[in-house]
Parts: structure tokens; C-alpha cells; sequence
């Protein structure tokens, strides 16, 4: 696994799948690594070369100085665009447009390619997609001052983290599948400080929808949207909201819940790329 050392701060771990000629940049879902989209290989490897990132505070990522201070000044869109811009330099140099690939949190990542490098972009698979419409439990546990004290204090007090899951379940604020992630990653005091790094880290990645949509419909970036209708998290109402600040609005409805990167998507997109590939033959 190869790691791409940005400067003192901070490394870049990444997994490398496909042989296409295009550039695909993916970021992974909370409690995932950059393994999780090995699934799409088979749908996407042959157009693009699949660059996919290990996130701060998973996999083998680092970042040098993460004490609780550090973490809660969070991660710049600034600074997340300038680390890609020198990955990118490195050792793409001759790239000119790259594609981007997330799903749940990772979206975020994207989110601040397409705000901050526009005309870099070329075109988008968001999959469950955060940032858009941030979900409101989650930025009040990353922004909010007293909540996220609170939150941090939580990372000890594991009876209590149980208590709160059992009620987020119980109000049908999650479903059984997200209630099974969580329970694993608030399973040790280990994974509940990574989970508090994560939310808290990431929660200063806050984007206006009408910048973002501006900037896509600008630069001609061609975006694909994938919603669950079961899902709690990201419901897919959000995507249909966006759409209609969008020019070309592409989305992708499945009767499913937030659990969409499986062989099912890989289908999925199968089919979708083999009908864009024979719509622009025609078109030629």
C-alpha cells in the first residue's frame, strides 16, 4: 500500500485499483479504509485508474500532531484541496481533470475538491452522499461547543454510549444496519476517540449547496447521485432537493438503506457506464 508523505504533518496512505487512462480519486465511508471501494473495481477499473485514500484517523493515514486541541480547529477545505493538489503534482503531473468517488463522510472530501478546484473536475459518483445537506446529529456533535464536550467525555463512559445508541435505534433515528456499525465502532475506548476525532475533525467541512451547485453546473461537471430510500442518515429527499439546483441532475434511487457500496452498485454502474459508452459512440 502506498503512502505519499504530503510534509511533516501529514501522510496519505492509498490504494491503487483498475488499469483505465482516466484518474478516479476516492474517499471512504466513516469506520471504512480506502479497501471499501475494491468492490467497484470491476465496474469502474476500465475507465478509470481507482486512486483510493485511507481518511484521517482510518487505515494508515496520518497526521502527525492529532492532540484533541489540533483536532477540534478541523480540517480547511483550503488545506484538504492543497494536500490533493500536491499528491496530484507528484505523481500525476500531466493530469489535468480528475474524477472523484465517495460515499457517507467521504463526501465531504469531494465536496471541497468541487468548491475549491472546479475547473479540475471532471465528474463525480457521490454515493450516500454527506455534506450536501449535513445530517444533523452529526454537526451538532462536531460543531456544536457543548455538545461536542460532552461527546468527548462519552469516549469514556461506555454505558452511557450504549444507552444512546439503544435510544437513536429506538426512535428510529437509525436503522439496524447503521445501530450494527456504530455499536462496532463505539465497541473500545480506542474506536469511540476515533470516532469522536472523526466527526469533530471533519465537522468544520460545512459547504453552501448553492456554491456547490454553481460551481458544477460553471464547470460542466458531471454528477451522478446515489441515495438509499430507506436511508435514515442521508435520506434521498436530499438528493432531490440538489437536483433542482443542478442543470443536469443525474440520480440513482435504490430501495435500500445507507449500506450502498456492494456488489449491487457494482452492477449498477456496469450498466450505467456501458449505456453512457454506447449513447456517445451513437452520438459520434
Amino acid at each position: 500500500m502506498p503512502v505519499f508523505q504530503v510534509d511533516s504533518s501529514c501522510s496519505l496512505s492509498y490504494h491503487e485499483y483498475g488499469s483505465g487512462t482516466a484518474l478516479l480519486l476516492a474517499f471512504h465511508g466513516f469506520g471504512m479504509k480506502g479497501t471499501q471501494f475494491k468492490v467497484l473495481e470491476a465496474s469502474l477499473g476500465k475507465k478509470y485508474k481507482i486512486i483510493s485514500f485511507d481518511l484521517f484517523f482510518h487505515g494508515e493515514t496520518t497526521l502527525q500532531d492529532f492532540d484533541v486541541k489540533k483536532v477540534r480547529k478541523g480540517l480547511q477545505p483550503v488545506f484538504f484541496t492543497k494536500q490533493i493538489k500536491q499528491f496530484l503534482g507528484a505523481l500525476y503531473p500531466e493530469t489535468e481533470k480528475v474524477s472523484l468517488l465517495s460515499y457517507s463522510i467521504g463526501t465531504r472530501m469531494a465536496l471541497a475538491l468541487i468548491e475549491q478546484m472546479p475547473e479540475r473536475i471532471a465528474s463525480a459518483y457521490l454515493i450516500a452522499p454527506d455534506g450536501i445537506e449535513p445530517n444533523k446529529l452529526l454537526k451538532l456533535g462536531g460543531a456544536n461547543f457543548l455538545v461536542n464536550r460532552l461527546f468527548y467525555r462519552l469516549v469514556y463512559s461506555p454505558k452511557a454510549v450504549y444507552f444512546l445508541l439503544n435510544l437513536l435505534l429506538k426512535l428510529n433515528y437509525v436503522d439496524a444496519a447503521i445501530y450494527r456499525i456504530l455499536q462496532a465502532e463505539f465497541g473500545t475506548v480506542d474506536t469511540r476517540l476515533t470516532c469522536y476525532n472523526t466527526i469533530t475533525y471533519y465537522g468544520t467541512l460545512s459547504f453552501d449547496r448553492r456554491r456547490i451547485a454553481n460551481q458544477i453546473n460553471e464547470n460542466n461537471i458531471e454528477v451522478h447521485l446515489y441515495f438509499g430510500k430507506k436511508d435514515k442518515l442521508f435520506p434521498s429527499q436530499i438528493g432531490e432537493r440538489f437536483a433542482k439546483l443542478l442543470h443536469l441532475p443525474n440520480i440513482h434511487l435504490f430501495d435500500d438503506g445507507h449500506e450502498l457500496v456492494n456488489e449491487k452498485m457494482n452492477q449498477y454502474l456496469t450498466a450505467q457506464l456501458q449505456q453512457s459508452n454506447d449513447y456517445q459512440r451513437s452520438s459520434n
